[in-house]
């Protein structure tokens, strides 16, 4: 089995340390209603890139959060979104502002659909 060290936006989109992109990553959890299909989809900041513009580590949302290494984690990664039509300041903000119900933890959204909606506001760009 082969070590993964970076991976490429879901795009081609060349990657940039700052820019944030959505990850999405299986969410199997029978008890909760996650069936075979369920995904996760949260905000990183890009934090580390190889020269062909692939991302090699990033920062989650959650307080206190460091740079992942991809290496670590490649296995759960369906996708990574670029989402450099954002503002990284304004995302980062409506993303740690999505907690679960009574709690300061961050929590990632249900769908790419989920999450575009409600990262809308961040927008820079026209679609």
């Amino acid at each position: 089995m082969s070590r993964v060290e970076a991976v490429a936006l879901a795009n081609g989109a060349r990657a940039r340390r700052g820019n944030v992109a959505l990850l999405v990553s299986p969410h199997r959890e029978p008890l909760t209603g996650g069936g075979p299909d369920a995904v996760h989809v949260e905000l990183v900041v890009i934090r580390s890139v190889t020269r062909d513009g692939r991302v090699r580590a990033y920062e989650e949302m959650w307080p206190g959060g460091r740079p992942v290494r991809v290496a670590t984690i490649a296995w759960t990664i369906i996708s990574l979104v670029d989402a450099s039509a954002l503002d990284p300041a304004r995302a980062v903000a409506i993303a740690r502002a999505h907690t679960y119900p009574g709690h300061r933890q961050v929590r990632p959204w249900a769908s790419l659909a989920e999450a575009r909606a409600a990262l809308r506001p961040a927008r820079t760009s026209a679609p």
